[in-house]
């Protein structure tokens, strides 16, 4: 799949847009990996000469652009959506109650670990919305989490392409063993920010 979007999203506007767009369809349930777009992106912003850290603020607004508007679906249809049998197909009831319990345990705190659970975070942040939760809480706490993992991937693709990108085969080849560690990172930085969040809370005012 990497090699695809490689070959396919080349070009000044394709290769910036290209993934900017497929970002926002991964936010509405596309089964594509997001971080594997981020790494492309970043690639790809070696190849045209961009800075990665303006690249990074691209993603990121595609990132949360696609987030709000799945949360402002559920804001504006609620339970009439997810009732329906087409939705059904997509969200049975076992996963909607996955999605209950796992909301009703972390409660806000839960919009930003959805982030990181791709096969619920459509479902979570949906249901955010029909819940009722503030546009400004959802926006905070999911963009807080997209800050940890959005420049990482796309900083990692653009350091890979910059190094390796004459090369394909080892490029992906390192990319393959780079990846894990990336997925570590980003995971070590959401505990951090949980642990510090829980002393504050626990601190009280």
């Amino acid at each position: 799949m990497l090699e695809t979007f490689l070959t396919h999203l080349q070009g000044p506007l394709l290769s910036l847009w290209g993934p900017f767009f497929i970002l926002v369809l991964c936010g509405l349930g596309l089964p594509i990996p997001e971080d594997l777009v981020l790494l492309v992106a970043g690639a790809m912003a070696a190849l045209e000469g961009r800075a990665w850290s303006d690249v990074s603020i691209l993603m990121y607004i595609a990132v949360i652009g696609g987030d709000t508007l799945i949360f402002m679906g559920g804001r504006r249809l609620g339970g009439r959506l997810l009732e329906s049998a087409l939705t059904q197909q997509f969200f049975p009831p076992a996963k909607r109650l996955r999605v209950e319990q796992f909301y009703a345990r972390h409660g806000a705190k839960g919009l930003f670990l959805a982030r990181f659970l791709p096969g619920l975070r459509g479902l979570i942040f949906f249901s955010a919305g029909s819940l009722g939760v503030p546009l400004s809480t959802f926006l905070l706490l999911d963009g807080l989490a997209a800050l940890l993992s959005v420049p990482v991937f796309v900083g990692l693709g653009y350091w890979l392409w910059a190094r390796y990108g004459h090369d394909l085969a080892q490029f992906s080849a390192v990319l393959d063993q780079v990846h894990d560690w990336s997925l570590g990172l980003v995971a070590m930085a959401v505990l951090v920010v949980l642990c510090l969040v829980w002393r504050r809370v626990r601190a009280g005012p």
